[in-house]
């Protein structure tokens, strides 16, 4: 079991890998063997019985469309059930192997703490309120960073937010709100006005948006911007458009427009939506790609270092962006 460092933020990491790390994960290997047994067994059950069920209706059904319906019902109610009872071990295994890796990789990135399940919530109020995510009531939140990168307080936490609602006949109906990453940032002097920074969904989308807000971002003034590149992707909103300008300076806007476009991932600058209030910057990213991963339940704790090699890429994406609010290029 090794660590080949590849990047600029791995850098050093491989020391703390051998003699920290590895030790650690040798010593789960036993327990990821016996929650992988505890999976197959639970989700082998309700599998083997939907599967002589469907024998059975194969064989008592008189016409084929009772024996593709006695089939593929009990198929299908036994493969969800397997499913979930396997998540539910992998989970397990999943919480595991970050309690065993990231206190090394924290202390060696210095002024960070991780939080597997987000026991320390993220302030959803805010930037609700600001107008970067819509109205939800059900949310999930994991993997919660929280540190400090040149002397600039950051967190970050992957979150799932939904609506639930009920029509008049008690049907349920889920919406999901938003699916990605939220960050906050600290700035050094409290702006003097709030800001939200929102994607341009054309002449008529931009109305809908502003005349459904409902005292969010999008009923603040709008703000004319002196960038034309700028203005093509994102609508500004602000109580003082005044302060607004003068706080984002044409650089600042090109800074912006980089984080976009570089770390939406597969939405590019899509993804983005953003605003500043008092002494926070705040960032939401809407995307799918899988953050701070790390060991399936079917891999062998030796072939965990490409996993490695993903957790770092994602602890670098809070680096690049603060970099860029600094005004530089990337260091990571």
């Amino acid at each position: 079991m090794n660590f080949t460092e590849h990047s600029t933020i791995e850098a050093g990491f491989g020391k703390v890998f051998d003699e920290r790390v590895a030790p650690e994960l040798e010593r789960i290997e036993g327990e990821r063997q016996e929650l992988l047994r505890t999976a197959k067994k639970n989700a082998g059950i309700p599998l083997g019985i939907a599967v002589l069920i469907a024998l059975w209706a194969l064989i008592a059904a008189g016409d084929l469309e009772g024996k593709l319906v006695g089939a593929i019902v009990p198929l299908a109610f036994g493969g969800v059930i397997a499913f979930f009872l396997w998540r539910r071990q992998a989970a397990k295994w999943g919480g595991t192997v970050a309690q065993a890796v990231m206190p090394a990789v924290c202390e060696f990135l210095g002024e960070l703490d991780y939080d597997k399940t987000a026991r320390k919530r993220f302030p959803l109020d805010r930037i609700q309120g600001l107008g970067l995510i819509g109205d939800f009531n059900r949310s999930n939140l994991e993997d919660r960073l929280e540190g400090t990168y040149r002397d600039t307080d950051f967190e970050m936490v992957e979150a799932k937010l939904r609506r639930v609602s009920h029509d008049s006949d008690g049907d349920k109906d889920t919406k999901t709100v938003f699916n990605g990453l939220l960050i906050r940032v600290g700035v050094p002097e409290p702006m003097p006005t709030d800001i939200l920074i929102a994607r341009d969904f054309g002449s008529v989308g931009n109305k809908l948006g502003e005349l459904f807000s409902f005292g969010t971002g999008r009923s603040m003034p709008k703000v004319s911007l002196d960038h034309e590149g700028f203005e093509k992707m994102f609508e500004v909103y602000a109580d003082d458009p005044d302060a607004a300008r003068d706080c984002m300076p044409p650089a600042f806007l090109d800074n912006l427009m980089a984080i976009a476009e570089e770390e939406g991932g597969a939405k590019g600058a899509r993804a983005m939506t953003a605003g500043f209030q008092g002494e926070s910057f705040y960032l939401a990213l809407d995307r799918r790609e899988p953050f701070m991963e790390m060991g399936s339940l079917t891999q062998p704790v030796g072939e965990i270092e490409d996993d490695l090699h993903r957790v770092f890429d994602d602890l670098a994406l809070i680096r690049r962006i603060i970099d860029r609010l600094h005004g530089d290029q990337p260091s990571v």
